[in-house]
């Protein structure tokens, strides 16, 4: 079986066309009766100091976005117009501040920009935090909004534009195409981004345990409860639980090749419509016998600004997060990872390969959510070679929101 025909399998459920997914978009959030309420619950999520603190008190990626920018302030921010898209907290604006920017403009859609708005006035007035003093401007709404723009544009184009845009699998809920959009709109010729790159790599991996614990959920429903016999739901309920990735640590020791494959994305070159949808055809060579239970995935963050024509390249102090070693000792506590798993791990014969096929899109059912499929086929050789098919898929949850505590209820994460 070729390539192309393992894509043929791969279809994407409730997947737009990229042209309507962006025209939709784009009339939604120019409709002036389409403003952001704290009743959705996405906006809801964010105006929540206890999320916004789970998100500060995050070490390693607030720690990297200080060195990134204190460490280089004279080559993007001292003198600098900033633009913190997604502000939050403020913490990347107070951060530009410190790092002797001349304004920083805070554009947050939530109610956290009224927050923001506390900690501005009480600078303002002399109080506590000179560094933020007459430094910080306060613009709320969507970038996608054309008031906001306007208002945004008030002083003219920027110099930087920084941003933790992140999400699972780095691209879920599609707040890196609002990055993208205020790179097109407000950064000047030659501008920094803050990050500048993501890298999403992908591996098989075997994990039985985790397996056995996704199929446990499922068997609740093969049981009498409470005197009726539940048994004729638990296919249609092992089908759910196997369609959900599982977002949080894995140990390298269950990836099964030495070959991890990326997906970059250069965020001072790449399209809305990169972001939106694509497909990535993968193949690994397979290091251990094993029975593939599914694709692991995790992402790198690059902070490497583009100097100006005609100049040297920048030496950054701290150009990447995470390490994409899977033997950095830090990489557990760095990476976020998804795990799509694959419902039906019957006994294969020996397999040395693997090709699998992505594709990923937006989720009609969600603004903010992506959904990602995949198609899987192992290259089986015994004597005459022959061939063995596995097909399954994943989806993100249309309810995930960022940041930790909403990726994962339950713990806290990292990225």
């Amino acid at each position: 079986m070729s390539n192309g025909e393992v894509e043929k399998k791969v279809v994407v459920k409730g997947q737009q066309p990229v042209d309507e997914a962006l025209k939709e978009t784009k009339e939604q959030v120019n409709d002036e009766s389409s403003q952001v309420k704290d009743h959705d619950f996405y906006f809801n999520f964010y105006s929540s100091l206890q999320n916004q603190a789970n998100m500060i008190g995050d070490v390693a990626r607030t720690g990297t976005y200080r060195k990134a920018i204190l460490g280089n302030a004279a080559v993007a921010f001292a003198g600098k117009t900033v633009l913190d898209v997604g502000a939050g907290s403020g913490i990347l604006s107070y951060m530009s501040a410190q790092a002797g920017a001349n304004q920083v403009i805070a554009l947050e859609a939530s109610s956290m920009a009224e927050k923001i708005e506390i900690m501005v006035k009480a600078a303002n007035s002399g109080r506590i935090n000179p560094h933020l003093k007459d430094r910080i401007r306060i613009v709320r709404g969507m970038v996608e909004n054309k008031k906001v723009q306007e208002q945004v544009l008030e002083s003219g184009k920027v110099d930087t534009i920084v941003s933790e845009p992140i999400g699972v699998m780095l691209l879920h809920e599609r707040m890196v195409e609002s990055f993208i959009l205020a790179r097109d709109l407000f950064l000047k010729p030659g501008g920094q981004l803050l990050p500048s790159a993501g890298h999403i790599f992908f591996c098989p991996f075997s994990d039985e345990g985790l397996y056995n614990e996704t199929d446990q959920k499922a068997q609740f429903f093969n049981h009498t409860l409470f005197g009726t016999d539940f048994s004729e739901l638990y296919n249609a309920a092992r089908e759910e639980v196997f369609a959900q990735p599982v977002v949080g640590m894995f140990p390298p020791t269950s990836l099964l090749s030495t070959a991890c494959t990326p997906k970059s994305f250069d965020f001072y070159t790449c399209s809305p419509h990169d972001l939106l949808e694509f497909t990535i055809p993968i193949d690994f060579i397979v290091s251990r016998t094993s029975l593939v239970h599914g694709l692991a995935s995790w992402f790198d963050l690059d902070f490497q600004p583009r100097p100006a024509p005609g100049e040297a390249d920048v030496n950054w102090d701290f150009p990447v997060l995470p390490s994409s070693s899977l033997s950095s000792n830090a990489w557990q506590w760095m990476t976020q990872q998804e795990q799509p798993l694959n419902p039906g791990p019957t006994p294969r014969p020996p397999a040395d390969g693997l090709t699998v096929t992505l594709s990923t899109g937006p989720n009609g059912e969600s603004p903010v959510a992506f959904i990602v499929r995949f198609g899987m086929l192992t290259c089986v050789l015994f004597g005459n070679s022959a061939s063995y098919t596995l097909a399954t898929g994943a989806t993100s949850p249309p309810g995930t929101t960022r940041g930790e505590q909403g990726r994962t209820s339950d713990r806290f994460d990292p990225l």
